[in-house]
């Protein structure tokens, strides 16, 4: 019996640490998983289950169970010594600028759907869990995640007119603003159209390794919209499937109109 119980506690060892392990092995190249795979396979018509998800504006189904899974394995991993042993980003205090310095916001309400109006129509909304710090600007919602270890920004892009130049903004936010060691994955873009970046970097201010995914997509009428999500490097395989289910809330101006 004993040797029973070794056993098991060995095997939820491996589980709650495997996801950081592969985490660590990681750096500039092609997105194998974690937060940066979500959210490539997940915005904006990245697979099917976005494209359901986006009809309705929650998580359902099969994503739920996915994310239940996932915040027990986070709250495991967070009481392992290799967690408490390392430092951490606050993005509460600093949150990154991703798409430049944005006016202050102020908060809203998490859990139900925020949306991004021009002319009083809805542009882009998203849903963000219950449990996460969320604020608002004339065009932009912005989230932290409970822990403060995961940022969050869907903003309405201004004096640009393709994805590229998107694209090329939230490059130059990311290296002159935020991060310094910046490595680029391969560049992506979706079914649905969003091309995407992904890659690691090191805070600037912090010194923290981050990892970050962020695209660029048309909302509707050639309004193009960016999002972006930046998270500890150790912590990013226990987001995987929030981050994904957060992704699978987007909507754009066609779907409030299919409602």
């Amino acid at each position: 019996m004993t040797r029973l119980r070794i056993l098991g506690v060995a095997v939820l060892a491996m589980v709650t640490l495997a996801p950081h392990a592969m985490a660590q092995r990681r750096g500039g190249g092609a997105v194998s998983g974690g937060m940066r795979g979500a959210v490539v396979g997940g915005m904006v018509g990245g697979s099917e289950g976005a494209a359901t998800g986006a009809k309705i504006g929650v998580v359902t189904g099969a994503t739920r169970a996915a994310v239940n899974r996932e915040t027990q394995a986070r709250a495991q991993y967070q009481n392992t010594a290799d967690y408490q042993n390392a430092q951490h980003s606050n993005f509460y205090e600093a949150p990154p600028e991703t798409f430049g310095t944005t006016a202050a916001g102020a908060p809203t309400k998490p859990g139900v759907e925020a949306v991004i109006r021009k002319e009083n129509k809805p542009v882009v909304g998203i849903t963000f869990p219950a449990d996460w710090n969320q604020k608002a600007g004339a065009n932009y919602i912005s989230a932290v995640s409970g822990d403060g270890q995961v940022y969050s920004m869907l903003v309405l892009l201004k004096g640009v007119d393709d994805k590229a130049a998107g694209i090329k903004k939230v490059e130059e936010g990311l290296a002159k603003n935020y991060l310094t060691d910046v490595k680029f994955d391969q560049p992506r873009e979706t079914k649905g159209g969003a091309k995407l970046i992904t890659g690691t970097g090191k805070g600037k201010k912090s010194g923290v390794d981050v990892v970050f995914a962020a695209g660029v997509f048309d909302a509707g009428d050639g309004q193009f919209i960016g999002g972006a999500f930046v998270a500890d490097s150790k912590i990013e395989d226990y987001y995987k499937e929030t981050v994904k289910g957060i992704c699978q809330t987007i909507r754009r101006a066609k779907d409030f109109q299919q409602q």
